[in-house]
């Protein structure tokens, strides 16, 4: 028998992409058994396209989820992170459904894609799996591990080793994920808890990745091809930076929460920190936005010491 798929996607304010994900799951080669979006209280009328195209809306927290299409609409939008972490929440508690394929709003899935997550998922004996997103604009990367010893890699991203370019591998045993695609068992979700909804926006899916290492390796499915629908080629010649806004508030301060939480010594639980922000500090000078961003370095970076979560900023900071 068929194992039953849930998608669960997180949407705000972008109707057209939310349009083309249904599209693309729709065409699946492994039909989906559910798909359910939880709007973050989105205002270009995504709730009145849903319930006209065939989603049904759910109007308690309580209310059981089947095979179908379903929707719910929150009373409020509690960033990125809080969105996937009630949007799992509800469908681990109201449904039954064997996998859960978490997605972003802006996402488009190859019509082959789930098919082939489903395979590499029994073939290699794990309970989480992750597409590629490789195309045109964008070029993904398989993140083989996390060095958590180096106080000196105080920005995540230099903190994380990369399997080589070509991507040729059928699969890469990752330590990082992204919420755009990957397919977990339910009952990993039971074991390893909802993501948490205090980093409001950025790093609530490398934390999951590292809660999800503790039951299960997480595989990358380099023939799994899921497509993100805003990308665009970088500018390599860009000299610079504009202004920080609200954005970097989260970045700054989820890194800090990120590197305390995971790190493996000292110096990057309390050193790290230090030169993350005297680094930021030397890029806004540089780029002579030192009035602008020094309020959002030295708030994200209060915050992050204190392990201040949750929307501590507004997204129009």
């Amino acid at each position: 028998m068929q194992k039953r798929v849930c998608a669960v996607l997180v949407t705000y304010n972008r109707l057209n992409c939310l349009k083309k994900v249904i599209q693309g799951l729709d065409s699946q080669s492994y039909k989906l058994s559910g798909t359910f979006i939880f709007d973050n209280q989105s205002t270009d009328n995504t709730d009145s396209y849903l319930l006209a195209n065939g989603f049904n809306k759910i109007e308690s927290e309580t209310e059981e989820i089947q095979d179908g299409k379903y929707f719910f609409r929150n009373n409020e939008n509690i960033g990125g992170a809080g969105g996937f972490s009630k949007a799992i929440d509800l469908i681990n508690k109201l449904s039954d459904f064997d996998y859960i394929w978490i997605m972003d709003d802006d996402v488009y899935p190859e019509n082959n894609c789930l098919e082939k997550l489903m395979g590499q998922l029994e073939k290699q004996n794990v309970q989480a799996v992750i597409p590629n997103r490789t195309d045109q604009n964008y070029e993904d990367n398989a993140c083989i591990g996390i060095d958590f010893s180096d106080f000196r890699k105080f920005w995540t991203w230099w903190r994380k080793k990369y399997a080589s370019k070509p991507l040729n591998k059928e699969v890469y045993v990752v330590k990082d994920m992204a919420f755009e695609g990957p397919l977990l068992e339910k009952r990993l979700i039971d074991k390893v808890g909802i993501p948490n909804p205090g980093f409001f926006l950025e790093y609530d899916d490398s934390d999951y990745a590292q809660r999800i290492l503790k039951y299960t390796n997480i595989i990358f499915v380099t023939g799994a091809v899921l497509h993100r629908q805003l990308a665009k080629k970088s500018n390599s010649n860009k000299k610079g930076m504009e202004p920080y806004n609200w954005r970097f508030y989260y970045l700054i301060r989820n890194n800090i929460i990120f590197d305390k939480k995971y790190g493996k010594n000292w110096g990057v639980k309390h050193i790290s920190p230090n030169l993350l922000m005297l680094h930021h500090i030397a890029l806004s000078i540089r780029d002579h936005h030192l009035k602008n961003n020094l309020p959002i370095i030295l708030k994200a970076w209060t915050d992050g010491r204190h392990n201040r979560m949750g929307k501590r900023v507004n997204p129009n900071y």
